[in-house]
């Protein structure tokens, strides 16, 4: 390879290192699926029996009944749930919200979760397939985390790699905001709001400039190679 070459392949590398390394949330999709139940009806206690009803609830309506919807979270921010955000309806509701996302090999360790919700008749949360709160109480947490039985909350050890955060709840009335946040490993004090993840501006600068430089690099060379070509 050409030293003109391998300068290009090293500008392209770093902008691509350097997009990546911009800050960005820790989720890659959240998504809130709700649909149409009497919550009084079922027979809610363990975890189990929180995911077997929505289980249920989806074979019976996979697709979501007029209200009510399935929709991908830009910001779990406090002002997210059906009636608010979704299809409408405030009133018989279960819910399965989850995230999946990616821990990088500097980020292992443990993370903290939490979630505002309202779920009038409880709700359970579970971390790559192991439950680590399950709830039965009439939950609200009204954009507060002072009262620990009114939202969701859990530790896990995580590896590099891909995880998945479900949440299975059930509302009777009336689906007010509901929040989902993380706290990463040495990320310093704080909870951050979990995100569907977009390309930034930023980073599709820095890509640019990487892919734009590569081309300036070759039309030099096409040019040198032209003008002794001439010679």
């Amino acid at each position: 390879m050409s030293r003109l070459l391998r300068k290009a392949a090293v500008l392209m590398g770093a902008a691509a290192v350097a997009a990546t390394a911009l800050p960005a949330a820790a989720s890659s999709l959240v998504t809130l699926s709700a649909r149409q139940v009497d919550p009084s009806t079922l027979s809610l206690s363990t975890s189990a029996s929180y995911v077997a009803a929505w289980n249920a609830l989806l074979a019976s309506q996979p697709t979501p009944a007029a209200g009510y919807a399935n929709q991908t979270v830009t910001d779990w921010n406090g002002s997210v749930s059906n009636y608010i955000s979704g299809g409408g309806a405030n009133t018989d509701l279960g819910y399965h919200d989850q995230v999946t996302f990616t821990v990088a090999p500097g980020q292992t360790g443990l993370w903290d979760f939490r979630f505002g919700v309202d779920f009038g008749f409880g709700g359970t949360l579970i971390v790559d397939g192991t439950a680590l709160e399950t709830l039965n109480n009439d939950m609200w947490w009204g954009g507060s985390y002072s009262n620990p039985t009114q939202f969701l909350a859990g530790s896990a050890d995580l590896s590099a790699g891909t995880h998945t955060i479900d949440i299975y709840g059930f509302e009777g009335c009336c689906d007010g905001g509901s929040e989902g946040q993380y706290q990463a490993p040495g990320a310093g004090a704080g909870f951050h709001d979990f995100t569907t993840v977009v390309p930034e501006p930023a980073a599709w600068a820095l890509m640019i400039l990487g892919f734009g430089g590569v081309g300036a690099v070759l039309r030099r060379r096409r040019t040198a190679g032209d003008l002794v070509a001439a010679c």
